[in-house]
């Protein structure tokens, strides 16, 4: 029964195979391979053909006929400029200019205005001495300061004399009198002394 049934598809598959036209293709096909295969014997030929770069705006050759050479493009030859005749240049030395470095000079700066020093100014009183009791009036005032200067013993004004020195009668009321002494100098400077005298008559 197995033996049959395979009969049986085999039958169906050549009978499909011969339907279809696979069979005759196939044998037309053998012909053609064997007239396409080439002759051991024949020497091969290879046919290269060359275009010219240069082309002259005609169609393209066929790939069996031979292409005609274009024409080559004109040279052009370029003539250089003729030297006028006459001497030959002669170089020319040029001396170079020299280079004067001038030294940078520091601005001088201006020094500040230094004030002289201003000389002492003082007042010495010699007489009377302060908290002396005394029974004279008008009291005798002397002392030493700068020449010229002027001395002031409360409203009695005086000058000193070259020396500095001073004597001044000053009136005193009774009990304790103060008694300012001041010494002035013309260019303003000033030095004073302030004492109590007491008086009793």
């Amino acid at each position: 029964m197995k033996n049959l049934l395979i009969l049986l598809l085999l039958g169906i598959i050549a009978y499909l195979l011969y339907t279809s036209g696979i069979l005759d293709r196939a044998v037309q096909s053998v012909p053609q391979l064997l007239n396409g295969t080439p002759n051991p014997n024949e020497t091969p030929q290879i046919r290269i053909t060359v275009y010219s770069p240069y082309g002259t705006g005609g169609q393209t050759p066929d790939a069996n006929s031979t292409p005609t050479p274009g024409r080559e493009p004109p040279l052009t030859l370029v003539t250089p400029n003729s030297q006028p005749t006459g001497l030959p240049d002669v170089p020319i030395f040029v001396p170079p200019t020299p280079v004067i470095i001038v030294p940078e000079v520091p601005p001088t700066l201006a020094l500040p205005n230094t004030p002289t020093p201003a000389v002492k100014f003082d007042i010495t009183l010699e007489s009377p001495r302060d908290g002396e009791t005394t029974n004279v009036s008008p009291l005798l005032v002397t002392g030493v300061a700068m020449p010229n200067a002027i001395i002031s013993v409360n409203d009695v004004v005086g000058v000193t004399n070259g020396e500095g020195r001073f004597n001044l009668m000053v009136p005193l009321q009774v009990g304790p009198n103060v008694l300012e002494v001041i010494a002035s100098q013309p260019d303003g400077q000033q030095s004073f002394v302030i004492i109590t005298v007491m008086y009793q008559p």
